[in-house]
């Protein structure tokens, strides 16, 4: 059993309740920020961390993808985590005393239909589940906060709307992180290999290494590219793919990707969601 798990955010955020859906009874830690987060599972003071990777309304957490190159934790599983964003306000306010709405970032964009239907002014907070505590701790009775049902019981605010996000199929993707990587698989199981890698500045680099997926049969899921650096002349990519390394068309794949990147580096593997199935 994992004892501890970090996570970025106040209790009641959807990080907590990713990690209540897949470790029941492991003790969730908080912290204020990401690089929080990763620090204490890669100094060993928590088992691991509870990492939101991307949202199906608002896009990837650009912050985790400036984080991952830097990390020495290892993604050893995917979550995903239905979100249902809640308005809540203080037990003493009404909804008619509302003129503002605070939430992290990612769940205002979520909400920006109802936000600009109600001509809300917008506040960006650091987490939601931090939103809906500062508004209880705080008594702010002309701001709403954009949270979890959770949030809303433990911070004993009232629930004026349960259903404020522009969509009902609201899912974020988490990556659950360990010091230890996947060694050993399952061969009666799918696995998910994610990496990063940057091509060699030369002609059809990147063509070359898309040609080795695909000659080798590797099916890839996901590439997402981004520029890093002063004069933005390195371009780093994102990549999943489906396998592990011990097959023999992934290695033979993953060594085409080796001869034609100036670097790679690899994030762990894991096991296929069984959520992607249903959909």
């Amino acid at each position: 059993m994992k004892n501890k798990i970090s996570f970025q955010g106040k209790d009641g955020a959807y990080s907590h309740l990713a990690i209540k859906e897949v470790y029941s009874d492991a003790q969730h830690i908080p912290c204020s920020t990401f690089e929080k987060t990763i620090d204490l599972a890669e100094t060993g003071e928590v088992d691991l961390a509870m990492i939101p990777i991307e949202n199906s309304a608002a896009g990837r957490v650009a912050g985790i993808h400036r984080l991952l190159p830097k990390s020495k934790l290892h993604v050893i599983g995917e979550h995903f985590q239905k979100v249902e964003h809640h308005l809540l306000i203080h037990q003493d306010s009404d909804v008619s005393k509302i003129k503002k709405v605070i939430s992290h970032e990612q769940a205002l964009a979520q909400c920006s239909n109802k936000i600009q239907e109600k001509n809300y002014e917008i506040l960006i907070g650091a987490d939601t589940a931090g939103s809906a505590k500062n508004i209880s701790e705080s008594n702010i009775l002309d701001t709403a906060a954009i949270a979890s049902k959770l949030a809303a019981d433990i911070y004993s605010l009232k629930i004026v709307d349960d259903n404020f996000a522009n969509s009902i199929n609201n899912i974020t993707r988490f990556f659950i992180m360990s010091q230890e990587p996947n060694n050993s698989y399952d061969e009666k199981k799918n696995y998910i290999s994610a990496f990063l890698f940057s091509v060699k500045n030369t002609p059809g680099s990147l063509f070359k290494v898309m040609g080795g997926f695909a000659t080798n049969n590797v099916n890839m899921i996901k590439l997402e590219s981004y520029n890093y650096g002063e004069q933005f002349t390195i371009t780093e990519f994102y990549c999943e793919i489906e396998g592990h390394p011990s097959q023999h068309n992934t290695k033979l794949a993953l060594d085409d990707l080796n001869h034609y990147c100036s670097k790679v580096k690899h994030l762990g593997v894991f096991e296929k969601s069984l959520y992607r199935s249903r959909q």
